[in-house]
C-alpha cells in the first residue's frame, strides 16, 4: 500500500518550509503571501495530501475545531441549521465536525454520535437534535462547553439559543381562530419522538383553548397512517382544519388528500411549522417559519464566549468555570407566520 504523503512532502513540493504548509492547513492562511497560498494548495492537490483535523486539533493548545450533533438532515429545518453552523462557524475561524442521527432513532444514535464527537477531541460540541434529554446531555459531556441549538431547553447547566416554539404554537392557533376555524384536528406524537413537536403542539393546544377553538388530537405515529385518520375524523365530524407539527407531515397529508379526492384549503384546511422546505411557497402550505440563521449566528458567538471562559478558568463541566458556576444563558428567538392558500377562511 502506498505511503500516505505529509505535510514533509508537500513542503518539499511546494518549496517552503514546513511550518508554512502548517501555517496554510491549520490557520486558514493567516500570514501567508496569495502566491504562496497557491503554491501549496496545488502541491497538496497533486500530491493527494488531506490534512488531519485531529492532529491539527491537538497540536493546538485550544483546538479551533468544533462538533455537531444534528437530526436527519433529510428534514429541510435540520438541513438549512446544519448549512448554516458550517457557515458561521468557518466565519468565526473555527472548523466544524458534525454527527448525524436519523429521525427516528430514540436517543441512541445521538448519544453514539457524542461519543464520536467527543473522540475527534473537539473544543466545544452544539446539539442540534430534539429527543435526548438535557440530564443526560449533561452526563455525556462533561470535559467540554456545550450549547443546545434551536430545540427548546430550561436546564440550569446547558447554554441554548431556541426557537421560540411555545410563542409559534399560540401564534398559529391564533391564525387559525382569525380565519373563522372553530373545530379542528391536530396530529400528536410522543414526547420521546420529538421535543420540539411536543411542546409546538402542547402550546398550540392551550390557545385554543383559550379562544374557544375546540381541537380534536389524532395520533401522527405511524405517520402515513396519521395523516389519513386525521382525514378520516375531519370528514367525519366536520373538522375544519388539521395541524401538522411540521411541515413534511403536512406535505404528507397534502399526498394522502390528492390520492383521496380531498382539496386542501377548500374541502379542509391544513396548516405546518418550520417554513425551510424549497417550493412551500408554490404549494401555498400556511406555516411558521423558523429564524436558523438567528439562531445560529447567536449561538456561535455564545459558544466564543463559553470558550474563552473555558480557556481562562480551566475545563470543568457543563455550567461550571471551576470552583464558582458561571452564569447559564437561554435565549429564545421567534420566526414568523407564512400565510399560504392551505389556510382558508370560513
Amino acid at each position: 500500500m502506498a505511503r500516505q504523503p505529509t505535510m514533509e512532502d508537500v513542503a518539499r513540493a511546494a518549496g517552503v518550509s514546513r511550518s508554512t504548509v502548517s501555517r496554510v492547513f491549520q490557520n486558514k492562511g493567516e500570514r501567508v503571501s496569495p502566491d504562496t497560498l497557491i503554491t501549496v494548495h496545488e502541491a497538496a492537490k497533486r500530491l493527494g495530501y488531506v490534512h488531519n483535523l485531529v492532529a491539527s486539533g491537538l497540536a493546538q493548545r485550544h483546538g479551533r475545531q468544533l462538533g455537531l450533533l444534528i437530526r436527519d438532515a433529510t428534514n429541510p429545518a435540520y438541513g438549512h441549521l446544519h448549512a448554516e453552523m458550517h457557515r458561521a462557524v468557518e466565519d468565526a475561524g473555527r472548523t466544524l465536525i458534525s454527527v448525524t442521527a436519523f429521525r427516528h432513532d430514540y436517543g441512541t444514535a445521538e448519544v453514539e454520535g457524542l461519543h464520536r464527537l467527543l473522540g475527534q477531541r473537539v473544543a466545544g460540541v452544539f446539539i442540534g437534535t430534539g429527543v435526548t434529554a438535557a440530564e443526560d446531555l449533561v452526563e455525556t459531556v462533561s470535559s467540554v462547553p456545550m450549547m443546545i441549538v434551536g430545540r427548546p431547553n430550561a436546564h440550569p447547566l446547558i447554554d441554548s439559543v431556541s426557537y421560540d416554539e411555545a410563542t409559534h404554537g399560540r401564534l398559529m392557533a391564533e391564525q387559525i381562530h382569525a380565519r373563522g376555524h372553530r373545530r379542528i384536528a391536530v396530529l400528536r406524537a410522543p414526547v420521546l419522538y420529538s421535543r420540539v413537536f411536543d411542546l409546538r403542539v402542547r402550546s398550540l393546544l392551550a390557545r385554543c383553548t383559550e379562544l374557544g377553538v375546540a381541537t380534536r388530537e389524532v395520533e401522527l405515529l405511524p405517520e402515513a397512517d396519521g395523516v389519513v385518520r386525521a382525514l378520516d375524523l375531519a370528514e367525519a365530524e366536520q373538522l375544519s382544519c388539521i395541524v401538522c407539527p411540521v411541515d413534511y407531515v403536512a406535505l404528507d397529508l397534502l399526498r394522502a388528500a390528492a390520492a383521496r379526492g380531498v382539496r386542501i384549503g377548500e374541502d379542509v384546511s391544513a396548516v405546518g411549522f418550520d417554513g425551510m422546505g424549497d417550493g412551500l411557497d408554490l404549494l401555498g402550505l400556511a406555516t411558521v417559519r423558523l429564524p436558523v440563521a438567528q439562531v445560529v449566528q447567536r449561538a456561535v458567538a455564545r459558544m466564543g464566549e463559553l470558550l474563552i471562559a473555558a480557556e481562562d478558568a480551566g475545563e470543568g463541566p457543563p455550567g461550571s468555570t471551576g470552583p464558582e458556576r458561571r452564569e447559564v444563558r437561554h435565549e429564545v428567538l421567534p420566526g414568523e407566520f407564512v400565510p399560504g392558500s392551505t389556510l382558508a377562511r370560513i
